[in-house]
């Protein structure tokens, strides 16, 4: 795994520990076991993404969420094409929502990396797709010429 990957799970696994020590109460021995998970994880995060987290933990809000349906789990708005293509590349950055400032952690579902053989085999056998009717050439003013018809009066 590549130390982003793990940074990313770390975050995770982060964010699931401190929802459950939330609807724990803080004398509980389940309390101070979360706590000294929370801190094992806590250190092998660097400081300025647990800088940020504790920021908007300390504001009442959520630090990390998944992304479900290419949408934020925080704002629940869709993410870029462009943030959603660094999430698929191997070499990437821990992303943040634009709107809500959020750690957007990959979702459940697996990103679409490239398309099946099956999508390619039926966008081959689509129908060609219909031309455009003509428009009736309409008299219009420039077109027009002064020349009389070719008919004789007699």
């Amino acid at each position: 795994m590549t130390p982003i990957a793990t940074q990313i799970e770390d975050l995770g696994q982060l964010t699931e520990l401190d929802a459950s020590k939330r609807r724990l109460t803080s004398g509980t021995s389940e309390f101070k076991k979360l706590t000294v998970e929370c801190n094992h994880v806590r250190e092998r995060l660097p400081a300025a993404i647990l800088h940020h987290y504790d920021l908007r933990i300390s504001k009442g809000k959520k630090g990390a969420a998944k992304m479900r349906n290419k949408v934020c789990g925080g704002c629940f708005i869709s993410l870029p094409s462009g943030q959603l293509a660094d999430m698929l590349r191997e070499d990437m950055a821990v992303q943040i929502c634009g709107n809500c400032s959020i750690f957007i952690l990959p979702g459940d579902e697996p990103l679409p990396v490239a398309e099946t053989p099956e999508v390619t085999k039926k966008a081959a056998t689509k129908a060609a797709p219909r031309k455009r009717k003509a428009k009736a050439a309409a008299p219009d003013a420039e077109t027009a010429t002064d020349e009389a018809p070719d008919t004789e009066l007699t």
